[in-house]
């Protein structure tokens, strides 16, 4: 099968395209002629098209002729530093490049979207799939890409992946705190008990890619995750097994937290560039659940992970080592 990747280059992106490639598929790549391909020095072949997806022309040049559509390309959760960028790309970028796959007559579009789409749990019970309530800009606008690909399900095959958040070899997300743990302290907000799911790259590149290959039922939406959710006292307890150390834990004022996103939001204004800490964020960061299952992944399609927190952590902490990130 011909399948066409945007957002190849990225984090989680590359490792679905690895994933692909090894399971015999060819693949083609939408990339900007500006992206950085490190990530991909694995893959041994490749078709590249230069493109974005605010360039319809080059949409469909990259849906021409192919079997299937697995789009991660966007703007991350920190990438942008309005609502309307949010919307230009991650909302009407992906109605257009749905749009250029019907067009083309692919069989499968998979849009990779974020359980930031669905919002947090107002009672620890995971979000059910098909509803929606985001609370930051970055989740508006993928919830509006979701709603731009299920539209299109009577007339195509299409399926949403909501991840939730996704550590791994080559994630720079993460990679602060575990240089903050490195240090032997580790801040967390109140009393470390709020909870969120979370699954390895691996998992989640393995579930992407069965569900571009699935005949799964069009218009379905999956969650995905490694199996409870972990309170940070949890996660901080993964670190400390996978390196012998222990952290400090420093619990940490919310109203701290607060003025550090209100902080941060006012010194992107005046740089004019996206950093980490933002109000958005900081609202994110004080939900109590951001969590989820994978009861209709695996009811459809039978996906279950394979690494636990422990294994995951471990071969995370490995690989930083090894390439000199940490």
């Amino acid at each position: 099968m011909r399948v066409l990747v945007t957002g190849a280059n990225g984090f989680i992106g590359s490792h679905v395209a690895e994933r692909l490639a090894a399971q015999g598929h060819d693949l083609r790549l939408l990339l900007r002629r500006t992206s950085k391909t490190e990530f991909l020095d694995g893959l041994s072949c490749y078709e590249r098209v230069d493109g974005d997806l605010r360039d319809e022309a080059s949409l469909a040049r990259a849906a021409a002729g192919v079997d299937a559509v697995v789009h991660l390309g966007g703007l991350t959760l920190t990438a942008a530093l309005t609502e309307a960028e949010y919307v230009a790309v991650n909302a009407a970028g992906t109605a257009a490049i749905a749009k250029a796959t019907l067009a083309a007559g692919a069989r499968r579009f998979v849009y990779v979207s974020s359980l930031q789409a669905a919002g947090p749990s107002p009672d620890g019970r995971p979000v059910p799939p098909h509803e929606s309530a985001p609370i930051s800009a970055y989740g508006r606008s993928k919830a509006a890409g979701e709603k731009a690909v299920l539209a299109l399900q009577e007339e195509m095959s299409v399926a949403v992946v909501r991840p939730p958040a996704v550590y791994g070899p080559r994630d720079r997300a993460f990679l602060p705190l575990y240089r903050i743990a490195k240090l032997g302290v580790f801040p967390l907000l109140g009393d470390g008990r709020n909870r969120a799911s979370l699954v390895h790259v691996y998992d989640a590149a393995a579930a992407i890619a069965g569900v571009v290959a699935a005949e799964g039922p069009s218009g379905g939406v999956y969650t995905i995750c490694d199996g409870e959710p972990y309170t940070w006292r949890q996660i901080v307890d993964a670190y400390a097994a996978a390196t012998g150390r222990r952290p400090r834990l420093i619990p940490t004022p919310p109203f701290l937290y607060v003025a550090a996103g209100w902080l941060g939001g006012l010194a992107s204004k005046l740089i004019r560039r996206p950093l980490p800490l933002s109000p958005d964020q900081i609202d994110q960061m004080r939900q109590r659940y951001w969590v989820c299952d994978n009861e209709a992944i695996e009811r459809d399609l039978g996906w279950r992970p394979t690494l636990s927190i422990a294994e995951g952590m471990a071969q995370t902490l490995a690989w930083y080592r090894e390439h000199g990130w940490l």
